[in-house]
């Protein structure tokens, strides 16, 4: 599982978790929009985090 976020979705940014499968889509998706995301790997519910070093972990595309 995985957890974007689109960056530019107003004031709070936008969360989805999403499967290996979906994420390639959401990406494209994005891209096609313009819409900057950050992937990350979702470690599961009531975590609080997700998995990750330093710094936020993050891709940003």
């Amino acid at each position: 599982m995985y957890e974007i976020t689109y960056l530019d979705a107003g004031t709070e940014p936008a969360t989805h978790t999403a499967g290996a499968d979906e994420i390639g889509d959401l990406v494209a998706w994005a891209g096609r929009h313009g819409v900057k995301v950050r992937v990350r790997p979702y470690t599961g519910p009531g975590s609080g985090h997700v998995a990750g070093g330093a710094g936020d972990g993050g891709e940003r595309l």
